[in-house]
């Protein structure tokens, strides 16, 4: 199965909501896929989570659609949490991740 990686800026937390729910939240938002790892860094002074996720076999274009529609989903249920940035999404090509084509 295609796997693929999700980075997202996390900001501030929203009023009333706990930390712990970002990584909760972004994980519950990709029920259906198989969620493979999870973390959380620090890049340039900024937090993100990443979450590597698989997604059915298909044709590329799909995988990547696929892909890219969870990420964006992802990111809207966590923007619920906390304010959000930046969002990437990568495949893992023989031992690299490599951006999504545009």
């Amino acid at each position: 199965m295609p796997s693929f990686r999700l980075e997202l800026e996390i900001g501030r937390l929203r009023p009333g909501r706990d930390p712990n729910e970002v990584m909760d939240t972004a994980i519950a938002s990709l029920a259906g896929f198989h969620v493979d790892a999870t973390d959380i860094a620090v890049t340039a002074g900024t937090p993100r989570i990443l979450l590597r996720f698989s997604v059915m076999e298909s044709s590329e274009t799909e995988e990547n659609q696929a892909a890219r529609l969870a990420a964006v989903h992802t990111r809207d249920a966590v923007d619920a949490v906390a304010g959000t940035g930046q969002l990437w999404v990568l495949r893992r090509r023989g031992g690299r991740w490599l951006p999504l084509p545009a």
